[in-house]
């Protein structure tokens, strides 16, 4: 017991003292404020103990700011900014440590919301904030304003929440609602009933459907019915039990077009792993399957027919012969090649040249059976395969109709009409080969068996056609080697005038002695030249050699002798040929009237207009024109008169026949007063009698030659001659 209260009871034993019981009281006030106090303290630590584990525990973060003079700085920190930021309460109590620790980026931001603050009370703003790793977190800042009695603020406290996790998720979800709504690929989210739940704009443009046309609806709606039910239970085997499938389906688009597209399911978890939904990403691949099927189409047909081409022609043959083979069936190969398309391609252009190619095609297509093929081979060449075929007489009858097929006019987009013929050529199985190859390759020589027996007609194989195709490969080896060596010469035959019998011009002749078989007939290398385009520089080194002796004539003193050259229809086509006139004129410095260029009648019968172009052309430069075995084509006074001619030669068939044969005479009567009559002159060839030449005399001609007056020579000899003495 204290002091005070043993003195306090010592006076109550002595005396009765009247301020006793007061003492007493205040004595025991006091002992019972002690007792209070001691238990505020108590319940003060506790809840302050409650306190500080509750924001331990917490992952808000308090605080509260100092405001002197518009500057901010902690003067207050809650100790879990430790434990989420790592930073000690000293380190956060330091003077700008609030204000340096948020990002740059966020600073002038925050610090406006926080002036504008104080006259609003409180605000929420998200920023982003270092830790002590120099990592910036986002915090959420619940601001709230502390005022004194005289409503002057005087500080602000805040309320932290650290919101990365969320920012990131949410971020994550903003890139994947991007993802879904602009991917080009269609997305589709359904339930596990397969009842569609979201779909993305892809979708809509992928199916045709708007959204609001498949929401709650059952993918069902999308089914093409192109795959049976085998084909949808392994595709739900595969997703339940794996939880996600992929591959090609066909589905139908609103429209009802049904479209390829390669599709991948898979199947999404809840937060307990419990499948909730289905998520379908698919990929129109319907372009990828046009061009995989153009691929594979120009891999094996021809574009611009689509014909099978070479490859998948001979593909069919080979299939034909197997199944022949087995079953004992005969097959007829038919090789055609068009005549004379050149011509429509050099006059016309090959747009035309295509276009006719085309309509070709079409009408042999027209006329083959179902189980018939017919491909294109390349350039103006097709073979058909005739399959099952009883009688040889069937290939016949085909080839026949094919060839009436062709010979019709075609009427092409220019609007020009164009008549054109083919050669066909049959080989047998199992009479003529028994491989792909061999039966191609005779049909190929019996094509051309039909061509030089005339054309527009067919010919079957035969061995000789063999020998004859090596000879010719032979032969064609030999011209190019012959073009090397110098083996080619030119002799010139006379051509004489009427009245003189004077050599007023002469032909020059292409000779070809080869050293192995001697000279060689020009009938027999001159087609194959033109065929292989080497008459281009054959023709080139002709006229030159041609015009360099007719000017070496004229500067030895010989009397003036005009040279005639002849000009094959290839060279005549050649867009070059008249620049090419031009640049031996002036290479060899022959004046051009002393130059003659022989031309054909089918020439001019071929391409009339481009052909009158040419002579005109030529005509400017000054040499002179004569049509070469004129009588053998068609030409008419109508077409004569149009070309500026100076001189029609009488093919020597007709000749050949003067005083034996009436008709030939006539002929060569009527070609006389012809030129006559359109001021053309004539030459009469192959004059080998006297009696052919009286009646030319007789009939008219003005000019001759032929053997009657002399062969073929070299240079040096025509030098000698000046006159013939009959």
């Amino acid at each position: 017991m204290g002091i005070a209260v043993k003195a306090a009871l010592t006076r109550s034993s002595g005396r009765k003292d009247e301020s006793y019981f007061y003492e007493r009281m205040e004595i025991l006030k006091k002992i019972k404020d002690q007792s209070e106090l001691s238990l505020e303290k108590q319940a003060l630590k506790a809840s302050t103990d409650r306190l500080s584990n509750l924001l331990a525990a917490s992952p808000i973060i308090l605080y509260t700011l100092k405001i002197n003079d518009s500057t901010y700085s902690t003067s207050w920190i809650s100790e879990n900014i430790a434990k989420d930021f790592g930073y000690s309460q000293r380190e956060a109590l330091a003077r700008d440590w609030w204000i340096n620790k948020i990002h740059p980026d966020d600073r002038k931001r925050v610090m406006v919301k926080v002036d504008s603050l104080l006259a609003e009370g409180h605000s929420v703003l998200e920023y982003r904030f270092y830790n002590k790793q120099g990592e910036f977190r986002w915090v959420r800042d619940d601001f709230n304003v502390l005022y004194d009695d005289n409503g002057e603020p005087v500080e602000i406290l805040g309320a932290w929440l650290d919101i990365t996790e969320q920012k990131q998720a949410l971020e994550a979800l903003k890139r994947s609602a991007a993802v879904f709504e602009n991917t080009k690929d269609g997305a589709v989210i359904t339930d596990l009933s397969s009842i569609i739940v979201a779909v993305n704009p892809a979708f809509c443009e992928i199916t045709g459907y708007k959204a609001e046309e498949v929401l709650g609806k059952g993918t069902s709606i999308l089914r093409s019915c192109r795959h049976d039910n085998k084909f949808y239970h392994d595709l739900w085997d595969d997703l339940i039990n794996n939880g996600h499938w992929q591959g090609e389906i066909w589905n139908r688009r609103k429209n009802g077009e049904l479209y390829p597209q390669f599709l991948s399911i898979s199947t999404i978890h809840d937060e307990l792993g419990q499948a909730s939904n289905y998520v379908g990403v698919f990929t129109d691949i319907s372009q990828i399957k046009q061009s995989k099927e153009r691929l594979e189409h120009l891999a094996h047909y021809d574009p611009l027919t689509h014909l099978p081409n070479r490859l998948l022609i001979q593909s069919r043959l080979k299939h034909a012969l197997e199944v022949a083979q087995r079953h004992g069936n005969r097959i007829a190969v038919l090789f055609i090649d068009l005549d004379h398309f050149k011509t429509v391609n050099d006059s016309m252009g090959h747009p035309m040249g295509d276009e006719l190619l085309a309509t070709v095609a079409q009408r042999l297509n027209n006329r083959l059976r179902e189980e018939d093929s017919l491909g294109r081979l390349g350039g103006d060449e097709f073979l058909v395969v005739i399959e099952q075929m009883e009688k040889t007489l069937d290939a016949v009858e085909l080839a026949l109709s094919l060839l009436d097929r062709i010979a019709e006019p075609f009427t092409l987009s220019n609007g020009q009409t164009v008549f054109i013929g083919a050669s066909i050529g049959i080989s047998l199985f199992p009479d003529d080969a028994g491989s792909v190859t061999e039966l191609i390759q005779h049909s190929d020589s019996a094509m051309y068996l039909a061509k030089n027996q005339g054309r527009n007609t067919y010919r079957f194989y035969t061995e000789d056609l063999t020998r004859l195709a090596n000879e010719r490969l032979n032969l064609e080896s030999r011209l190019r080697r012959a073009l090397e060596r110098k083996e080619f010469f030119l002799q010139y035959q006379p051509l004489i005038a009427d009245l003189t019998h004077e050599i007023v011009g002469v032909e020059a002749l292409l000779r070809w002695n080869d050293p192995e078989f001697g000279i060689i007939s020009p009938n027999q290398f001159i087609p194959l030249t033109e065929e292989t385009g080497m008459i281009i520089t054959l023709g080139e080194w002709v006229l030159l050699n041609a015009c360099a002796q007719a000017k070496a004539w004229l500067d030895n003193g010989h009397p003036p002798l005009y040279v005639a050259v002849n000009l094959s229809p290839v060279q005549f086509r050649n867009q070059d040929m008249v620049c090419l006139i031009k640049k031996v004129l002036d290479e060899t410095g022959l004046p051009a009237e002393y130059l003659e260029l022989e031309i054909t009648e089918g020439i001019l019968m071929e391409q009339a207009d481009q052909a009158l172009i040419t002579l005109a052309n030529l005509k400017t430069l000054g040499v002179s024109l004569a049509v070469d075995d004129f009588g053998t084509g068609y030409s008419s006074l109508s077409y004569l008169k149009r070309f500026p001619l100076d001189k029609l030669k009488i093919d020597r068939s007709f000749v050949d026949g003067l005083g034996t044969d009436e008709n030939d005479q006539a002929i060569v009567k009527a070609v006389i007063a012809m030129g006559h009559s359109l001021g053309i002159k004539t030459l009469a060839e192959g004059v080998e009698t006297t009696q052919q030449l009286n009646i030319l005399k007789q009939l008219g001609c003005q000019f001759y030659q032929g053997y009657l007056f002399g062969k073929p020579m070299k240079p040096a000899d025509i030098a000698k001659v000046e006159k013939f003495y009959l």
